[in-house]
């Protein structure tokens, strides 16, 4: 008997090795993840596609924020200068990405300290692997540099960005700020431009805006401060700003 049922397994084993192989690239075929988050269809009647937050909206309820189906992806402020970090940017981007929220991170640039100094502040706590989509400059001031020293130092904090994370960062300023300090030297980037008004922003030197940030007081379930709304360009969708994976 045991020598019958051994002479039967060896003439199937061909065949069923042939079947586990399908079976494993069936499975490699369905199971590997992707390379990179989904992003979510664009609803047109949409009121708003995203919105941006920092320390100043507090303990946020995520479960409630992500039932609002008009946001689709949320910038989080991580770091300020070369020793400022928010207290909150931790427990939010993991809520953020946890409730499904395509999510990413931006670095308030100030003139007190080296733009080393920040970037190195910046990438240390902003971690390339929890990103979903590409980090941002958030540009607001001069403070004692004049307008070529702005922007020798956005370019150079733009460089390190391309280096760690592997794309070049989105630019965030207000319109007036930005037209009047950085165009057109950074025009080519993702333009996250704040401009609180019914109309769109307009930027020098045929700029383009990937975002437009258009209130300030914007009220969401789940956030008790008011909170920045914002838009994407009609003709562009979150596809553009998603950070590559290795």
């Amino acid at each position: 008997m045991i020598k019958q049922a051994h002479t039967r397994l060896v003439r199937a084993l061909p065949t069923i090795l042939v079947a586990v192989a399908a079976l494993c690239s069936c499975h490699n075929t369905t199971d590997k993840p992707s390379a990179t988050k989904e992003v979510p269809p664009r609803n047109t009647e949409a009121r708003y596609d995203g919105i941006d937050i920092s320390s100043h909206q507090g303990i946020i309820d995520w479960a409630k924020v992500s039932s609002d189906k008009d946001i689709r992806f949320v910038y989080i402020k991580a770091t300020e200068g070369a020793t400022y970090r928010s207290p909150h940017y931790s427990t939010n981007i993991t809520e953020a990405r946890r409730y499904g929220l395509l999510v990413g991170s931006y670095h308030y640039i100030t003139s007190t300290s080296s733009i080393d100094a920040q970037f190195k502040n910046f990438s240390k706590y902003a971690l390339k692997s929890i990103q979903d989509l590409i980090p941002m400059l958030d540009v607001e001031v001069r403070g004692h540099w004049s307008r070529s020293q702005l922007i020798d130092s956005v370019s150079k904090f733009c460089n390190l960005i391309e280096r760690h994370y592997g794309v070049q960062p989105m630019i965030y300023s207000t319109m007036g700020f930005y037209n009047k300090n950085l165009t057109p030297h950074f025009n080519k980037h993702h333009l996250y431009i704040g401009r609180y008004s019914s109309s769109e922003p307009e930027i020098n030197w045929e700029g383009e805006y990937t975002i437009w940030q258009y209130s300030e007081t914007g009220i969401i379930p789940g956030i008790d401060a008011y909170v920045d709304l914002c838009r994407y360009r009609k003709d562009g969708w979150l596809d553009e700003i998603l950070l590559p994976k290795e």
